[in-house]
């Protein structure tokens, strides 16, 4: 695997719509299916039931797909993602649907959005096609402390997010929306969260926008990434990276820790200085899949400093770093 080229990946990306049970993603998604922005879109769900679209349904394309008034194609997943998503992309070749150029896959309440990742990085055929989207997570403004403290499954839905989006908050008081900020930011310290009401929704451009190809919102003054511990075991910590790496060697060395580590480590990114090259280049893995790396066109604030952001469950910063060869460790 060596990086990217610098020009344009014109795959399709599969973004992810999560967040715990009743945290309004359907609500969020029916507002954003009905945006002109969204008309190139295929969204992917469990069951029709679950999401009540029926009011936008216009025909069925096939056994499963039907299309939206809003020119969105919606389809449901028959034996597993990688089939469907596969099915698609030979249905937009041959004509049968038109093109697409996002697919938006939504999880429900109780669902790691991880593995949906790993399905489209780890088949070698659909990476020919797609690239891994963003992870949006929702959040309930009301329940959302509860369910973080509370459920597993909460914690790791936002550990793992691009982007995350606030609901319902014109139904709870300023001071509480602040609260649920700060503990938001104990398990994803990253991102900045998005805040959505009845009346004022983030529209796609927000919600669906590529983290990758952009310096971290999430870097502090002394230029590196924040951290921060929740209760539940899962922590953020960065690992300087400051030499120049051998991406080969590097390379090896991820895939070989998140092949024995990947149950503990949920996500992996970060920059790197990587040899004969003076961009950025961006790194970023979900468990045991290693995503192809991209470029950022140049280093945030200037300055050429590689670090590695782990978000982790019971795994320490100490035994990542005693992990890392020499040839690169940090200093």
């Amino acid at each position: 695997m060596q990086p990217a080229a610098a020009s344009v990946d014109a795959r399709i990306p599969v973004h992810v719509l999560t967040g715990f049970l009743g945290s309004g993603k359907t609500t969020l998604l029916r507002h954003l299916l009905g945006t002109p922005e969204m008309a190139d879109t295929v969204v992917v769900i469990n069951e029709f039931g679950e999401v009540g679209l029926d009011h936008l349904l216009v025909r069925e394309v096939s056994e499963d797909v039907v299309l939206l008034s809003s020119g969105c194609l919606c389809c449901a997943v028959r034996d597993d993602l990688v089939s469907t998503l596969a099915d698609l992309s030979a249905m937009a070749g041959r004509g049968e649907v038109a093109p697409f150029r996002r697919i938006v896959v939504e999880t429900t309440g109780l669902a790691d959005p991880a593995p949906i990742m790993h399905a489209v990085m780890g088949d070698l055929q659909l990476r020919r096609a797609y690239r891994a989207g963003g992870i949006v997570t929702t959040v309930d403004g009301v329940s959302g402390t509860h369910s973080l403290g509370g459920f597993a499954e909460a914690a790791q839905q936002v550990a793992l997010a691009d982007h995350i989006v606030i609901t319902k908050s014109d139904l709870v008081e300023r001071w509480r929306l602040d609260a649920l900020g700060l503990d938001l930011a104990k398990v994803n310290p990253s991102v900045q969260p998005l805040t959505s009401s009845r009346g004022a929704m983030p529209g796609a451009a927000e919600i669906f926008a590529n983290a990758a190809n952009r310096a971290p919102r999430y870097i502090k003054a002394d230029g590196l990434p924040t951290a921060g511990k929740h209760s539940d075991g899962i922590e953020t910590f960065t690992v300087e990276v400051t030499q120049e790496v051998d991406w080969p060697a590097f390379v090896e060395w991820l895939e070989l820790l998140l092949a024995n580590r990947g149950q503990s480590i949920l996500r992996v990114k970060g920059l790197l200085l990587v040899r004969g090259d003076p961009r950025p280049v961006v790194i970023h893995g979900v468990q045991h899949v290693v995503y192809p790396p991209e470029y950022l066109p140049r280093w945030p604030d200037g300055a050429p400093r590689g670090w590695l952001v782990f978000i982790a469950r019971n795994l320490t910063r100490t035994a990542i770093e005693n992990a890392l060869p020499s040839t690169f460790a940090s200093t």
